[in-house]
């Protein structure tokens, strides 16, 4: 937004200070200057002069020879001091007694000293000036030609604005208020508290109507009052213009980067620029009828005034007549209806427009103008009619002549805003300054922004043109920057002590610590799955599918982790890595009403409602189904840990060939659970061989708890089925392990605390080995935990470190070695104990169909 300082100075008093002292002034309260021009600062020599004749070049079809003067009675050649000078001149768009900028010899335009010159015979001597060569525009059609009461013979800078700085402000999104002169005025006055300045200017009355129209004023219906709240259309009759604008209205919007077109068009422009309601108007000539707003019809066309024909979608918003549409809402007018000079009827139209729907035609036909950018942030609402009361204003003043026919509105301005409840020390807080009630109160009057304080209770009615304004934290920025962003102090807030991470919450992050601690690197995937998911994790489980997916291979939450790790290390695999040992933390997603919500029902501290996600009650006003019962329940979510282990373990040295086991996997989840909890009530992991699909027959497990009705699944270790392994391009061995954290983590908040360290003990351990036959269809987790129920208190470990196949022993039977670390808290265990022990050890391998080796 460009923004000259005497257009500035018209609506505010500005200090007295350089401008760019005023720049680094606007920058510290919010209004950010990108950048200072000064157009026109390096002209000198150049005056005013008046054209007394000129003729064709004699050597030139395409020159002029004139002669001006820079007297003011051109009668006796001048007048006084008014010598006569003679020079040749390319343009043709004035003529005798016009009055012209004449730059001299010795004199300069910007990137140009004058000389006298030869042309084809005639000396020329010095220019007349474009409004291009003095940067006072962008027009180079021809010269600039004043209005004819210009006086002549001074100096240019005192008729014309050169070398007058502008300031060039970028506005931010949510400040649509200064994308104009009368906004960036008022926001200037409330920063500087100048208080001298009224934020809104006095306007004249819309004009009365006369006793007989000459003709019916152009009615106006909101057909879609969800995109447009007001609409307001000045119909008048016999319009007179002059054949252009005067030059200080041409030169305004040069300033602010608008060309000049016509004097009807230049006003609406004008209105736009200075209050910031943009306009527009219609030729009533050339219109069907009455005017609506409306959707467009899918498919409809419009011509815009750039000359393009434009496709339209029900999304559109128009103006239309009983003929079609004549207008892009809040865009772009229609050319069919676009003023001229010979427009006699004519329909000024302002009106208020939903932002989002002019956003989205703007992108959505990729016609960005002035006007869409300022609907877009937003406009006054009560702006409407003062932007018409304005454009009558400057009709009158440059010397148009026109008959009121009648205004008519639809919809109705909105004046006031809602109020905000505020906390005046919730605001002290937020920004770290010691500003009472009554300051803040009063830095807000200085924005227009209406506070009443009843202690430090403040209601807040915002200013209607600051839409910006709608909570407290908009209310608390706004005081910070009225007070001044750079005198609020540098000082750290104080530290808050207490609080911490819940039971459950630091048990995550021990539990991730502890995974990662055997090497593995965290991992994060996405939450979905396709049809082709690894089935086998959960046996029967229908899964949470999505209603609207993003992909064929996303069609669905995963209900296990295995299958993102399974993702991962292929795509390692396949950057030839020796090995990969990955792990993920997340949620998974059951349909509710499994045996696991039971589970989790029974350890929640007070029961379903502190773990199950359910939608907000239903609205039966709404009609909604299920108004009639209580929340509704959405899928189980549990957390869960999840590792995949392929090839090579981590080493130093590429020669090392051991490789990522079952076993290694059930160790990670055995410290998992160990680092959970170990209270008489804690949850007890067990292990139950299972066959399972895509899984390895003979080298998969289930981990179970207790749960109210039985044994619940709870996870899940195995070694990929060669085959499955295969049809995911995978070498063998792959070992994938899951175990849902959901359970011990509802028993850490429910208060059941882990028991972090063990007792010191100060007894020697005993260590015994013991090896067991035992056939392949046995599980060893049966064998196993016969074992641990056998040895009872006195195990403090157990681990397996051998299995062997082949002689002597029987075809499809293997031998498993385990060591056992026995100790026992009150005395020093001895040889009696280690024979009980065995003796114990060989009855229960017995019973679960193993043989123990002597």
């Amino acid at each position: 937004m460009k923004l000259p300082l005497s257009w500035l100075a018209t609506y505010v008093d500005l200090p007295d200070l350089p401008v760019a002292e005023l720049a680094e002034t606007m920058g510290r309260f919010g209004l950010e200057v990108d950048a200072i021009h000064t157009p026109g600062a390096g002209v000198t020599g150049t005056t005013v002069a008046r054209v007394l004749a000129w003729e064709p070049h004699p050597d030139a079809d395409r020159l002029r020879v004139v002669r001006i003067t820079h007297g003011d009675d051109p009668a006796d050649g001048g007048g006084a001091g008014g010598d006569v000078v003679e020079l040749v001149c390319g343009a043709s768009n004035f003529d005798t007694g016009d009055v012209v900028v004449h730059a001299g010899v010795g004199g300069s335009i910007p990137g140009l000293v004058l000389e006298a010159r030869e042309l084809r015979g005639v000396v020329s001597n010095g220019m007349l000036c474009s409004a291009r060569e003095l940067e006072l525009g962008e027009d180079h059609d021809g010269i600039m030609v004043l209005d004819p009461d210009t006086p002549v013979g001074v100096d240019v800078h005192e008729v014309l604005p050169l070398g007058e700085p502008v300031i060039d402000l970028e506005v931010k999104g949510a400040r649509g208020d200064v994308l104009s002169v009368l906004g960036v005025a008022r926001d200037l006055a409330a920063v500087l508290d100048v208080g001298s300045v009224d934020p809104v200017p006095d306007l004249p009355p819309l004009p009365p109507l006369p006793a007989e129209p000459p003709g019916d004023p152009v009615e106006v219906v909101i057909e879609a009052p969800e995109g447009c709240r007001h609409f307001a259309a000045l119909t008048l009759d016999d319009v007179q213009v002059p054949a252009a604008s005067p030059w200080w209205l041409r030169q305004r919007l040069a300033q602010v980067g608008v060309r000049a077109i016509s004097p009807l068009v230049d006003i609406t422009n004008y209105v736009m620029m200075e209050l910031g309601q943009p306009m527009h108007a219609y030729d009533a000539d050339r219109l069907a009828g009455d005017l609506s707003v409306r959707w467009a019809t899918d498919g409809e066309v419009l011509v815009t005034l750039d000359d393009v024909e434009r496709t339209l979608t029900t999304r559109d918003l128009v103006v239309a007549d009983p003929s079609g549409p004549v207008g892009l809402a809040g865009v772009m007018g229609g050319d069919a209806t676009e003023v001229t000079a010979t427009t006699r009827r004519l329909v000024l139209e302002a009106a208020i427009w939903d932002p989002a729907t002019i956003r989205h035609t703007a992108r959505t036909l990729r016609l960005t103008s002035e006007a869409s950018l300022r609907f877009e942030r937003g406009v006054d609402p009560a702006g409407a009619r003062r932007a018409i009361a304005r454009a009558w204003e400057l009709l009158v003043e440059i010397g148009a002549s026109a008959t009121p026919v009648g205004l008519r509105e639809a919809g109705q301005p909105i004046t006031a805003r809602e109020t905000i409840e505020v906390d005046a020390g919730r605001i002290r807080g937020l920004l770290g300054l010691d500003v009472s009630a009554e300051e803040q109160v009063a830095l807000l009057a200085r924005a227009g922004v209406l506070a009443v304080a009843d202690g430090d209770a403040l209601t807040v009615t915002p200013p209607s043109w600051r839409s910006d304004l709608t909570r407290m934290a908009d209310v608390a920025e706004e005081v910070a920057r009225l007070h001044g962003f750079d005198q609020i102090p540098a000082v750290l807030p104080p530290l808050v002590q207490g609080g911490g991470l819940a039971a459950d919450q630091q048990a995550e992050r021990d539990v991730r610590s502890a995974v990662l601690a055997f090497g593995l690197d965290e991992v994060v995937t996405r939450p979905f799955v396709g049809d082709d998911h690894l089935g086998g994790v959960l046996p029967g489980g229908d899964r949470v599918v999505l209603a609207n997916p993003l992909a064929q291979d996303a069609a669905a939450m995963r209900p296990s982790l295995l299958e993102g790790l399974l993702g991962v290390v292929r795509r390692n695999v396949g950057q030839s890595r020796p090995g990969v040992a990955v792990a993920e933390f997340g949620r998974i997603f059951r349909l509710d009403g499994g045996p696991l919500d039971a589970v989790l029902d029974a350890l929640a501290p007070t029961g379903a409602a502190d773990w199950r996600w359910t939608l907000p009650p239903a609205d039966a006003a709404a009609g909604d189904a299920a108004a009639d019962g209580g929340d509704r329940l959405l899928p189980t979510q549990p957390r869960a840990v999840g590792v995949a282990l392929q090839g090579r373990r981590a080493s130093s040295s590429r020669l090392d060939t051991r490789t990522w086991s079952v076993s290694d996997a059930l160790a990670v989840f055995d410290e998992v659970a160990r680092r959970l909890g170990a209270t008489p009530d804690a949850i007890r992991l067990q292990r139950v061989a299972v066959v399972r699909d895509g899984f390895h027959p003979h080298r998969t497990v289930a981990l179970q708890v207790d749960g109210p009705d039985g044994p619940v699944e709870v996870g899940l270790v195995g070694q990929l089925h060669p085959s499955e392994a295969a049809a995911r391009d995978l070498p063998e061995p792959v070992v994938v392990g899951e175990l849902v954290l959901e359970p011990w983590l509802q028993a850490l908040a429910a208060g059941r605390a882990p028991i972090v360290e063990t007792p010191l003990v100060t007894r020697p351990a005993m260590i015994v080995d013991v090896a067991v036959e035992v056939a392949d269809e046995v599980a060893w987790a049966d064998v196993e935990a016969a074992v641990r129920a056998a040895v009872g208190d006195l195990l403090e470990d157990l681990r397996v470190f051998d299995v062997y196949r082949g002689d002597p022993l029987p075809a499809g039977h293997r031998s498993i070695a385990a060591r056992l670390w026995l100790r026992a808290a009150d005395r020093a265990l001895d040889g009696d104990d280690e024979a009980r022990v065995l003796a114990d050890v060989e009855d229960a391998v017995a019973t679960a169909g193993a043989r123990m080796r002597r």
